[in-house]
Formats: structure tokens, C-alpha cells, sequence
């Protein structure tokens, strides 16, 4: 079996295709925080009344996943993230083991060393200490770990129509990643240490958008950010409010280090020397879903005098999902390369 995992600073996604009907695949998907509640029996009591499962740690209760989510209403300190700034929580044993429980909840059962599983990470191969948890991580559920890039997945994903070439970006929730490929091997990479949540943070860090805990605690609403950004009437170029257009000069900050990542990488010499030709882009990410955002990057590309080496620009399909589809197919490819490869052995 092959299966595809992606380990987002914000939702894990996997995919793998039905046993009953391979050409349909399935996706699972588990929000990547959790909630802490008092451990006192009107709380208990709560959870099992609406079935919401949680585990017991000392003097909390713990809801982690999709379930974190639904007990807002009980306690209004935010949800915790189970990658802190994007990384492995190496000081957070509870949030490691939350890790493992959601991993197996999306993944079907596997047997030992015969099934492959191809992943992403945060940061991707920028940062070592996350791939080697998730490698074992995954090795301990059952999975041959296949590690590939947020980019790359993406290319194989939606590169069908541009025979796998092409600049790809894709932002996530801690990070950004550009890619240029030809055929599908990528040629030049760059990973950008910024992401959506800095937008988030710094909107609602100027409009100060808050919420308070039980105890009067305040917190940035970084949860109301989100569900404001993606309201169909916001757009980055359209903008009338204040914190429009402070959210597409947000937009602007990020872009602009991303297309000036891409002029970069269009003159290194792997990329310069397999074509001259125009090349198609294509985004991806939760982040990419705002309106006016294939205007608004296309803006900073040609700040940075690069729209004569560019044909077009848009975003994927489902662009959340496109990372752990486009792995889905990264780990069939590999499983296919290894049973060549033993073939001719």
C-alpha cells in the first residue's frame, strides 16, 4: 500500500487510494493543535455528554485534532500548536505523542516494511530535526518513509498541462517554498522561513484582535484572523477597510520575498541551462485561497522585472490538498522505482 502524509503547521493531511476502487482516493484530514482543559468533573462531564473523546495529563485534560475545535465554547485559550514555530516540539512530550495518535488515526494499517509512505514536513529538508522524527515516526507505524518537498508534490500534482515544468509555490503555515522543475526534476529550491501565521499575527497584532481566557488571560485572535481572511468578500487588491489594506500590505511583504526567491532561482545555472523558455507558475497553500491573490503576486513579479520569463499564473486546484496529493503520487513513482530496480537485480 502507498500513502501520503502531510505534516502542516496548521491541518495534517493524508491520502491513500480505496482498497475497493483504486482510481478513488481518500483523504483524512486532523487540525495540528490541541486544547487544555481544567481536569475538574464539570469539564469531564462536558466531553463525555457530546462524546468528545480527550486524554488525562496530571491536573488537564487534553483535546487534540479536529476535537480541539469543538470545545472552544469550554475554554477560550487558544488551541496550542503541535509544531511550535514550525518545529518539532522536542520540550513538549505531550504534543510528540499527539503527533504519533493523530499519524495512526489517518494512515490505514500497514505491514512492516512492505508498504511505502512519502511525506512532508515543516520547513521540508531545511530543517534536519523535523525530517528525522517524522522518518522514525512513520517507520514506527509500519511505513517505509519516502521524504519529498512541499514544491515538488505540488508540480506532480497540478504539472500535468505544463509537462511538469515550471516555477511552483506554495506557502504554508511557518514557511514558504519555491521551486523550479523541468519534467518533474526539480532544478533549483529555496525555502522561505515565513508563512501565512506572520500574517496572521501581525493583523491581529495591529488591530489588536483579542480574546480572553476564563481567567481574563488575552490572547491574539489568531483563530478570527483566518475565518475573516477567507470570507469570500476580502480581497487583496480590492480592498475599501483599513484592515484590508493592511492585509494585502501584509500579503505584499511576503510576496515580494517570495518573487524575489524566484528571480533568484531563474538564475542558477541547472535552471538557465535546461531552458530559456517562458515558464507557467503555480501556487499553492490554504494562504492562497484570499481573493486577488494571482493579481496581487503577479504584481511583485513584475517588481522584480521577471514577467518576461513568465507565461502564466495561477493557483491549484483545492490548493490545500494539492501537497499531499501531489506525495500520494511521489510515493507511487518511488514504489515503482523500487520494484524496476529489484527487477533488474
Amino acid at each position: 500500500m502507498i500513502t501520503a502524509i502531510d505534516f502542516g503547521c496548521h491541518v495534517i493531511r493524508s491520502a491513500f487510494r480505496s482498497t475497493i476502487d483504486r482510481k478513488l482516493v481518500r483523504l483524512y484530514s486532523e487540525r495540528a493543535e490541541y486544547a487544555v482543559l481544567p481536569k475538574e468533573n464539570r469539564y469531564c462531564q462536558a466531553l463525555t455528554d457530546r462524546k468528545i473523546s480527550y486524554a488525562e495529563c496530571e491536573d488537564s485534560l487534553v483535546v487534540f485534532g479536529n476535537r480541539a475545535e469543538q470545545v472552544r465554547w469550554l475554554s477560550r485559550m487558544p488551541c496550542a500548536p503541535l509544531f511550535m514555530d514550525g518545529k518539532i516540539p522536542t520540550a513538549d512530550a505531550p504534543a510528540r505523542q499527539i503527533l504519533s495518535i493523530l499519524t495512526q488515526a489517518i494512515l490505514p494499517k500497514a505491514v512492516v516494511g512492505s508498504a511505502f509512505c512519502c511525506f512532508s514536513g515543516p520547513g521540508g529538508r531545511s530543517m534536519p530535526a523535523n525530517s528525522e522524527f517524522l522518518t522514525r515516526l512513520i517507520r514506527m507505524h509500519g511505513y517505509v518513509p519516502v521524504e519529498c518537498s512541499a514544491a515538488n508534490a505540488v508540480t506532480l500534482a497540478t504539472g500535468n498541462e505544463t509537462q511538469f515544468s515550471g516555477i511552483t509555490i506554495v506557502i504554508g503555515a511557518e514557511s514558504s517554498q519555491v521551486s523550479i522543475s523541468r519534467f518533474g526534476r526539480e532544478l533549483a529550491h529555496e525555502t522561505i522561513n515565513v508563512g501565512a501565521n506572520w500574517i496572521d499575527s501581525e493583523l491581529a497584532d495591529q488591530f489588536k484582535l483579542r480574546t480572553w481566557d476564563a481567567a481574563g488571560e488575552c490572547y491574539p485572535d489568531l483563530a478570527g484572523v483566518r475565518d475573516w481572511k477567507h470570507n469570500p468578500n476580502v480581497h487583496l487588491r480590492n480592498g475599501t477597510g483599513e484592515r484590508e489594506k493592511t492585509l494585502s500590505r501584509l500579503y505584499g511583504v511576503l510576496l515580494n520575498r517570495i518573487a524575489k526567491t524566484a528571480r533568484s532561482l531563474l538564475q542558477a545555472q541547472a535552471v538557465r541551462a535546461a531552458s530559456s523558455e517562458r515558464l507557467s507558475v503555480i501556487c499553492a497553500g490554504g494562504a492562497t485561497q484570499v481573493g486577488g491573490f494571482t493579481g496581487a503576486i503577479t504584481e511583485r513579479f513584475v517588481d522584480h522585472d521577471i514577467t518576461g520569463s513568465i507565461l502564466s499564473v495561477r493557483v491549484a486546484d483545492d490548493p490545500a490538498t494539492a501537497v499531499v496529493r501531489g506525495l500520494l503520487i511521489h510515493g507511487e513513482l518511488e514504489q515503482r522505482r523500487s520494484a524496476d530496480t529489484s527487477a533488474a537485480a
